[in-house]
Order: structure tokens, then sequence, then C-alpha cells
């Protein structure tokens, strides 16, 4: 299914902290549990896409990129209402695109997220590697 020409995509865009926040409280993630300045600060060392539609804020994703070797792909996020209408589809295609010369691209999925990154080529198991998280506690 295609995007809705309702929805235009910024590539390189930041995004409202506030509209960060409710993205991420419409998807159930709530926090983070930073102050404003601190996370205005990670959010703008990322290369952003931000889906807007009549002027709000509907989807995002961020790449931290190191601009050579590799990427990492963040905070996928499109609001419950417009998910499954191509926004998170559009949005992953424009952060991979961005990262295309890197030579390793990756990412942390949830298992809603999980099939959407498949069919973009992200593998859970790699011979040559395997994917370690620490999480703060």
């Amino acid at each position: 299914m295609g995007v809705s020409t309702e929805v235009s995509f910024e590539e390189g865009a930041s995004i409202p902290l506030a509209d960060y926040r409710r993205l991420r409280s419409e998807v159930g993630w709530g926090g983070p549990s930073l102050e404003d300045a601190e996370l205005a600060a990670a959010l703008e060392r990322t290369w952003n896409v931000v889906a807007r539609r009549s002027g709000e804020v509907v989807g995002f994703g961020r790449l931290l990129d190191d601009g050579a070797l590799y990427a990492s792909i963040w905070d996928m996020l499109v609001s419950p209402l417009l998910q499954r209408r191509g926004i998170g589809n559009e949005i992953l295609t424009r952060l991979i695109a961005h990262a295309a010369t890197r030579s390793l691209t990756v990412l942390v999925a949830t298992p809603k997220g999980r099939p959407l990154y498949e069919r973009h080529g992200f593998v859970a198991g790699d011979p040559r590697a395997s994917a370690l998280l620490r999480r703060r506690t």
C-alpha cells in the first residue's frame, strides 16, 4: 500500500521535543527521562526523517551515522492510528538510502516492527557477528 499524498517527509529535519515525546507515548514506549536540553542535543546528533500530515508530526526515524563505516537506525515511530499505511516503510527507505554506502547498518527491532525491517533486508542472525545489548537499569 502506498503512502497517502497527504503525508510529507522531511529529510535531515529536526523534530520538536513535544512531538518526539508524544510519539513515544502513543506507541507505548514512555520516557526517555532526560531533561529537554539533553534530549534536544541527542536528537540533533542524528540524521532524521520526519513525516507530517496536515502539519502534524505523525512519524519519525533517526540515523546515527559515523559518515564512513557504520550507521544505526533508532526511534522508528508512527502514530498508531496511521500505522500499516506505508509511513514507516517510507521513513525506513529514506534512512537506508542515506546510509547506502556504509558497510553495516544496524537496528534494534520491536516484535511489531520486525517484519518491516526484514522486508528491507535486515536479518536476526549473521554468522560473522552477534548483536549484544546492555540496558541501563
